[in-house]
C-alpha cells in the first residue's frame, strides 16, 4: 500500500515537472508545515520539486508558540532555462484541536523575499525567443490542519500571499508598471516513517491573481518530494 502510495505521487510530480509553462515569475516553493504538537520541538527537512532544492526549519517554543524559516534554489539550464531563488521567515501559533484525538491546527504569518528568471529560446512554433523575469516581496499567512498517527501524518495547508514586484522584465512589456498580486495555495501533505525521520510529499494548485500592473506568467502546481526530520 505504502509502496503504491510513493508511486503514484512520484508519477504525478513527474508530470508537474514536465508540463511547466515555458515563462514564469513564479514558481510555487514547498508550504512550510511542521504540524507541532508540543513545544521545543524541531523540524527540518529537505525536498526536491518543480522548485528546486527546498530546506526548511521550525521550532515550537513557550507552550504553543513557533518560528518557521526557509529557503528554495532552482537553477535549470535547457532550452528553457529557469532561475529562482527564495527565502522566507515566519511566527505563529499551533493547538490541538480535539483533546480526544491526533488532529493539530497552527497558523503563521511572515515575509518572504523572491528572485526568478526564465527564458526560452527560438524554436518551432515561437515568434522568437523570450524572457520574463522579476523580484518581489511577500507577504503571507499559512494555515495547516493536521492528522498525526504513529507512522503517518496527514496535513492539509493553505497558504495567502501578498506579493509586491520591485523588478518586472519581458519581451511583451516595454518600461511596465510593477504588478502587485494575490495568490491562494492549496496543497496537501504527507509524512511517512518513524519518529526522528519521515518521507514526505507535497502537490498544490496555486492560483494568483493580478491586482496591478501587467498579467504575468506563473506555474499553477507544485509538487515536492523529500526527507524531515523531527526532535
Amino acid at each position: 500500500m505504502v509502496m503504491k502510495i510513493i508511486f503514484s505521487l512520484s508519477s504525478l510530480l513527474l508530470l508537474i515537472l514536465i508540463f511547466s509553462s515555458c515563462t514564469t515569475v513564479y514558481i510555487p516553493n514547498e508550504i512550510n508545515a511542521p504540524a507541532f504538537n508540543e513545544p521545543n520541538q524541531f523540524k527540518g527537512g529537505i525536498a526536491i520539486g518543480n522548485s528546486g532544492t527546498n530546506l526548511q526549519l521550525g521550532f515550537s517554543f513557550y507552550k504553543h508558540f513557533a518560528a518557521i524559516g526557509d529557503i528554495s534554489y532552482l537553477d535549470r539550464k535547457s532550452s528553457e532555462p529557469r532561475f529562482q531563488r527564495t527565502w522566507s521567515l515566519g511566527l505563529g501559533y499551533f493547538t490541538r484541536i480535539s483533546q480526544s484525538d491526533s488532529m493539530f491546527y497552527e497558523v503563521f504569518g511572515g515575509y518572504g523575499n523572491g528572485r526568478t528568471n526564465s527564458a526560452y529560446e527560438d524554436q518551432f512554433l515561437t515568434n522568437g525567443p523570450g524572457y520574463e523575469n522579476a523580484d518581489c516581496n511577500r507577504f503571507y499567512v499559512t494555515q495547516n490542519i493536521s492528522f498525526q498517527q504513529e507512522f503517518i501524518d496527514f496535513i492539509i495547508s493553505v497558504r495567502l500571499s501578498y506579493f509586491s514586484f520591485t523588478r518586472y522584465e519581458s519581451h511583451e512589456f516595454i518600461n511596465p508598471v510593477l504588478p502587485q498580486a494575490i495568490g491562494i495555495e492549496p496543497a496537501f501533505k504527507i509524512r511517512m516513517g518513524g519518529e526522528f525521520l519521515k518521507i514526505k510529499f507535497q502537490l498544490g494548485y496555486n492560483l494568483m491573481n493580478s491586482i496591478k500592473g501587467p498579467d504575468f506568467n506563473y506555474d499553477r502546481s507544485f509538487g515536492l518530494i523529500g526527507l524531515e526530520c523531527s526532535f
